[in-house]
């Protein structure tokens, strides 16, 4: 080989080792599809439930991780939500409120999309994320909840014109409600069931809008964020995914009684009334204040059922776009239900609890090269865990002052050691209730917020079937100081937000 044929050779051999570096270099920097879905308790396949269709979700499972004992802060909207923007246990609806009305940008980092936008990352969230659908505070959608951290919020409104009539969408463009200060219509079902394709309701618009993002997105590095309405009330989904299930196979729930040796209805803070169905939705036929019977009990498990299937289906759209486009192999994938729910679970059909149906929901996380795919880990994580966690796969710095630890060593190794303990809290009516949750046991304190006077504690044992039932505490009195020991030592780790801004 003459000296030139030689120098070329080695000029070409060299260019295509550099190459496949830069493209090794490239792929270590992870991109983030994060999926968060309403009121989705574990009523799933991958949790044990083979009454349930969801295949794609069911899919992701099994090439990733699933956390059978994932906790949010508190079994609401807003204030989970907040927590897991925020990186901070908060029962706040709208924790980033002051630093929006303020006008200025705080000098640190404050929020999960913003410490991704200021490290590189394309950031945009679809559908709901924070409290307000479309990430955004007006029918315009021009005012982001979340300042400086989204470089594209929003929420694709179909034939409903704007983003609350979208998430409580019927079919043909009715909606519930519109918000924005005009009148809630209350005069609409708590379920539909119409023959429409999957854009007849909002999360087939939510899934193409993310389909479009990744294809826009595919050769930037990217924190993307889905928020899916479903299966938040009302219960409606395309009538395909309501003939997935025969009403008379689908079970009840195991117990449907109010928890024994409790002294008031506290623990279930005021949920036996069930006021999100009953209060804000009309049974056909009836006037407001309808009774949640046996037969209407069917109708709405179906209907939360149907709706479960539906998203699924959308997710696995936005799943197999992510395969299509090689983006896979590089990506990140979350999924992540903002809250539990009864469903007729100690009588209630809602959230606001602290009990377990509340305050559990699902979380499953794949990442690429996944060790031991497909096997659960059962140890304990909060939801405030989740924003140091991305960040440390990310190869990003988290800020200092997060609440949550990082719970990455569980997805190398599902049987790694995780939390002793996880916090919640449930603040309305003028009472703050506060659990602490071990692995075995839970304690409820209720406080009023007025005179500080502790009103009632309540303990129940996890380990009890079909769900804890009893108030336990006359029989463990030792159980009661040690945990609420644990409850004041990790309230004393909570951090003050806006003492971080």
């Amino acid at each position: 080989m003459n000296t030139r044929l030689l120098l070329s050779s080695l000029t070409l051999g060299t260019l295509a080792f550099f190459a496949c570096e830069n493209r090794e270099a490239k792929k270590e920097k992870l991109n983030v599809l994060f999926i968060a879905l309403d009121d989705l308790r574990p009523e799933l396949g991958c949790y044990g439930l083979d009454y349930v269709h969801t295949p794609n979700i069911d899919q992701l499972a099994a090439e990733g991780r699933v956390f059978f004992n994932h906790f949010v802060h508190a079994a609401a909207c807003g204030p989970s939500r907040s927590t897991l923007l925020s990186g901070i246990r908060t029962t706040d609806w709208d924790i980033f409120k002051t630093i929006r009305e303020s006008g200025s940008k705080p000098a640190g980092i404050f929020s999960l999309p913003q410490l991704f936008k200021e490290n590189g990352y394309r950031t945009v969230g679809i559908g709901k994320i924070s409290h307000q659908p479309g990430g955004v505070m007006d029918s315009l959608q021009t005012l982001h909840e979340v300042p400086y951290s989204w470089d594209e919020s929003y929420a694709p409104v179909g034939e409903w014109r704007e983003p609350w009539s979208a998430f409580f969408s019927y079919a043909g463009g009715k909606a519930r409600t519109s918000y924005y200060n005009r009148p809630t219509n209350r005069s609409l079902p708590p379920f539909e069931a119409a023959a429409v394709d999957d854009e007849g309701y909002a999360d087939g618009h939510n899934a193409a809008a993310a389909i479009r993002q990744l294809q826009q997105l595919k050769d930037s590095t990217f924190f993307l964020a889905v928020g899916f309405y479903k299966p938040h009330l009302p219960f409606n989904a395309p009538k395909q995914y309501w003939d997935m299930y025969d009403p008379e196979n689908i079970p009840a729930s195991d117990y449907q009684e109010m928890p024994e040796n409790v002294t008031s209805d506290l623990s279930l803070h005021h949920g036996r009334n069930s006021y999100e169905p009953r209060g804000t939705y009309t049974w056909p036929g009836d006037t407001l204040g309808w009774r949640i019977t046996p037969e209407r009990e069917k109708t709405l498990k179906h209907g939360y059922l149907a709706a479960v299937s539906y998203v699924d289906a959308q997710i696995g759209k936005v799943l197999d776009e992510l395969k299509r486009l090689d983006l896979d192999d590089r990506t990140v994938v979350v999924l992540w239900g903002d809250h539990g729910w009864h469903l007729g679970d100690y009588g209630i059909w809602g959230k606001h609890t602290n009990f377990d149906i509340a305050l559990n929901s699902p979380l499953i996380v794949r990442q690429p090269k996944m060790k031991q795919p497909g096997v659960p880990a059962h140890g304990l994580v909060e939801t405030v865990d989740i924003f140091p966690t991305l960040a440390d796969l990310c190869g990003i710095t988290a800020p200092g002052h997060l609440d949550g630890t990082s719970f990455t060593s569980a997805l190398d190794n599902p049987e790694a050691p995780l939390k002793e303990y996880v916090l919640g809290e449930r603040d309305a009516w003028g009472v703050l209730g506060r659990t602490v949750r071990s692995r075995d046991y839970r304690l409820m304190v209720w406080i009023d917020k007025a005179s500080g006077d502790t009103l009632e504690i309540n303990l129940f044992d996890n380990r009890e079937q079909p769900l804890p039932h009893q108030n336990i505490r006359e029989d463990h009195p030792q159980l009661v100081p040690d945990l609420k020991k644990k409850l004041a030592d990790i309230d004393q780790e909570k951090t003050d937000f806006f003492s971080t801004l």
